[in-house]
């Protein structure tokens, strides 16, 4: 009788100087699908087998006179801190981690496809092969063009994709513009790119920024690294 695996972990920290309110996607679904990290806490989750999805953070929350939590970055709309099965609405910054996929490897990165809204960072604990640690650590949003700002009460929150912003097949990389060769990187991506040159900047950034690692590693997850 084969002895039970150990159990995966997702180690989550946050960095950051505030609090941040991470949210959890995936299936099958982590035990927690959205919870409080104020500046300097962690927190972690046992990851179920072949678990597939994302973690982002949320930031800028608050629970208004009726009872009901929302964010101004990051928020799923579920109305509480838990997210119950719904993503976050764009701009927001995701660490997506597929355990146990092709050839029993784990694959995870940092994404800015849906654009970004805080600095995170993920790195694998044990396993084996080449197993990077891809980052976003640079806070986007100071560098931000303009035309893709996120505003909320007159601050920035988040830097949107070309993408999201204006919504053309040639910034979303479909229809006529679907494959790598006809969706090469724009101006806009590459502000993220040069920003963060480790995370996914559009659709076809899969060449710097998918990575791949062996064995049963956890994953240490943090905001603001």
């Amino acid at each position: 009788m084969r002895a039970a695996a150990e159990p995966r972990v997702f180690n989550v920290k946050n960095n950051c100087p505030f609090t941040v309110w991470p949210a959890t996607l995936g299936t099958p679904p982590l035990p927690q699908s959205g919870f409080e990290l104020q500046a300097g806490a962690a927190t972690s989750l046992e990851a179920p087998p072949h678990f597939s999805g994302r973690i982002w953070g949320r930031s800028f929350c608050s629970t208004d006179s009726s009872g009901r939590f929302s964010c101004l970055s990051g928020d799923c709309g579920s109305g509480e801190v838990a997210c119950k099965g719904a993503g976050g609405v764009p701009p927001a910054t995701l660490v997506e981690l597929t355990l146990d996929g092709d050839g029993g490897k784990d694959f995870y990165d940092v994404s800015n496809v849906d654009g970004f809204n805080i600095p995170v960072a993920v790195a694998p604990q044990g396993g084996s092969g080449q197993c990077g640690a891809p980052s976003c650590p640079v806070d986007v949003n100071s560098r931000c063009p303009q035309q893709l700002q996120a505003v909320q009460g007159g601050q920035v929150v988040g830097c949107k994709s070309a993408c999201l912003a204006f919504n053309t097949d040639r910034d979303c990389c479909r229809g006529q513009f679907g494959t790598p060769d006809t969706c090469p990187p724009t101006d806009y991506s590459k502000v993220f790119k040069d920003a963060c040159p480790q995370a996914y900047s559009y659709a076809y950034d899969d060449r710097t920024s998918t990575f791949t690692c062996s064995g049963p590693a956890s994953y240490l997850v943090t905001f603001c690294p």
